[in-house]
């Protein structure tokens, strides 16, 4: 019986450090062009857009645009809980199970958040788009991209449709302004100039 329960720890804390490894990779930096290229797969599917990966172009980190799909120029911006310290527990959880030799040993400490307010999920798309508008990066080049929030952000109410008022986002001047929210994907604003798939989502 021991040597099975062994065998079986054995395997099961296998399966957890291949898992850690695999999470502590997607969510570093060189992680970050597969985590693009997840958010755009998934809002694609959630629109029913077909596609083929070999569509998919990232760009270098940094640049303007994250990933291009055809005519469209998405720049990928992620709104998490205030002071979400993903990056830390998932370094943390990462060492302590590589370094575990029984299940027991990867048991840790938790980190402790405040729980969010309740919060509008079509002002948290707004004022991002607001605030991303009037940085130096993107004032001169905005009217060629299609900005893509992903929102991860607990408590934040579904956005729909009826809450989007087109005259807070037209002046931003973005060609178009979509978010992925779970398995929702919404296309909230997108100029003439825009892709026809965004405009057929709308």
């Amino acid at each position: 019986m021991n040597d099975q329960m062994s065998t079986s720890e054995a395997g099961i804390l296998a399966e957890m450090k291949r898992y850690w490894a695999e999470s502590h990779r997607f969510y570093s930096n060189p992680g970050k062009e597969d985590r693009e290229r997840w958010v755009v797969e998934e809002f694609l599917n959630c629109l029913s857009v077909p596609f083929t990966n070999d569509e998919l172009q990232s760009h270098p980190q940094y640049s303007k645009v994250d990933i291009e799909f055809r005519q469209a120029r998405f720049q990928i911006k992620e709104i998490p809980n205030p002071n979400f310290r993903r990056g830390d527990e998932i370094k943390d959880t990462y060492r302590r199970v590589m370094e575990a030799k029984t299940l027991q040993d990867t048991v840790g400490p938790g980190f402790v958040y405040e729980v969010p307010p309740v919060v509008s999920g079509y002002g948290l798309v707004r004022d991002n788009a607001h605030k991303l508008a009037f940085e130096e990066k993107y004032i001169d080049c905005k009217a060629n991209i299609d900005l893509l929030f992903y929102i991860t952000r607990t408590r934040a109410s579904i956005v729909e449709m009826k809450d989007v008022k087109i005259e807070e986002l037209s002046p931003l001047g973005w060609r178009s302004v979509s978010c992925l929210m779970g398995s929702r994907a919404l296309v909230l604003y997108a100029t003439l100039e825009a892709p026809a798939f965004l405009h057929t989502a709308l």
